[in-house]
C-alpha cells in the first residue's frame, strides 16, 4: 500500500507534466452532426446490462486494535472460512512508516513466527535482533534475513511457547536492532501496549 504522503507526491509528479492554464491550448474540434433519429417502428436498442457481483455474507479483511497492536485477517478468497492472521505493529518517524514488527503464522498448522520489515539499506555481515529498549542488554530473539525489497528487507524467526510467553509478559520497550548499509548499528523502536491481548484474540482466531 503506498503512504498518503507518497501517493501525494506521484500524483503532482504526474500533474507537472500536464500544460498549465498558461500554456498553449489546442485548436477546438470542430462540432460533430448528431446520428440520425431511429426511423418510426424502429426497435429501440436494449439498454446495458446491470453489472451485479455478489456479497459475500463474511467480510474479506477484518482488523482489530489493541492499544499500539491492530490484529488483522485477511480470507484466502471470497466467502472463504480460511484466513491468514497475524498481529502487526507500523513503526514511524517523522510521521512516516519506516518499518513492521508482526507476529502470525505463514500459514494454516504451522509454527508461529515473528517477522519484522526493516529500510533496505542493510549489512548482512550481523543477524537482525528484537531486544528491550535498554542499551546492553541481551538480545531477547535472534532473527534471521530472508529477502529484500524495494520497500524494504525481511527478517524472521520460529517463537516457541517459551519466546511467545516471554512476548505476552513483556511490558517494556523494544527495539529492532540491525546493522545497516554503513556498517553502523540501528534500533527502530516499539512499543509492547497492546500486544499481549492482541496475541490472545491471534490464539482465539487461530482456534477458530
Amino acid at each position: 500500500m503506498i503512504p498518503p504522503r507518497s501517493a501525494l507526491v506521484i500524483a503532482a509528479l504526474l500533474f507537472a507534466g500536464l500544460p498549465g492554464p498558461a500554456a498553449a491550448q489546442p485548436a477546438p474540434r470542430p462540432a460533430q452532426p448528431r446520428p440520425p433519429a431511429p426511423a418510426a417502428g424502429a426497435p429501440a436498442s436494449a439498454p446495458a446490462p446491470a453489472l451485479s457481483t455478489p456479497v459475500p455474507a463474511v467480510p474479506q479483511q477484518t482488523t482489530a486494535v489493541f492499544a499500539d497492536w491492530t490484529l488483522r485477517c485477511t480470507r484466502a478468497a471470497a466467502g472463504s472460512v480460511q484466513q491468514f492472521c497475524e498481529v502487526v505493529q507500523g513503526i514511524q518517524r517523522e510521521d512516516r512508516p519506516v518499518a513492521q514488527i508482526a507476529v502470525g503464522r505463514p500459514g494454516k498448522g504451522q509454527p508461529m513466527q515473528l517477522t519484522v520489515l526493516v529500510p533496505p539499506s542493510v549489512s548482512f555481515g550481523a543477524a537482525p535482533a528484537v531486544s528491550t529498549g535498554r542499551d546492553g542488554d541481551a538480545p531477547v530473539l535472534e532473527l534471521a534475513w530472508r529477502r529484500c525489497l524495494p520497500a524494504g528487507c525481511i527478517a524472521d524467526a520460529a517463537l516457541g511457547d517459551e519466546a511467545l510467553n516471554r512476548l505476552r509478559a513483556w511490558v517494556e520497550p523494544g527495539r529492532i536492532t540491525f546493522q545497516d548499509g554503513a556498517g553502523r548499528i540501528a534500533g527502530l523502536p516499539f512499543s509492547p501496549r497492546g500486544l499481549a491481548q492482541a496475541l490472545d484474540a491471534l490464539a482465539r482466531e487461530d482456534g477458530g
